[in-house]
């Protein structure tokens, strides 16, 4: 009777860690994807302006980019841009889609 609670801890730990296990072998699985052509457009969209502000970055990408770059590595690539560009505000964001014609 006193040892219920045990046993009870004992299973929600295995769950837990059963639930974690698959989400990281999940999680492995999906960064060594092949990156769609999705990110490589938002990998261009980034780098359209590098030329004239950083165009040491925009070499080392494009030195880095072959057609079957994993999702992760991908990323990577992003974030090297993003530091080289970073993102603006919602707002101007907003204004510049309701400025398009």
């Amino acid at each position: 009777m006193k040892a219920t609670w045990l046993k009870s801890l004992i299973f929600w730990i295995i769950l837990l860690i059963v639930m974690f296990a698959v989400f990281q072998c999940s999680q492995n699985s999906e960064n060594k994807k092949q990156a769609s052509a999705l990110m490589y457009e938002r990998l261009f969209d980034c780098t359209r302006n590098l030329t004239q502000k950083n165009p040491t970055v925009l070499k080392h990408i494009q030195q880095q980019l072959k057609p079957e770059l994993s999702q992760a590595e991908l990323m990577k690539l992003m974030k090297e841009c993003r530091k080289a560009q970073p993102l603006e505000s919602k707002e101007n964001y907003i204004k510049l889609i309701k400025s398009l014609k």
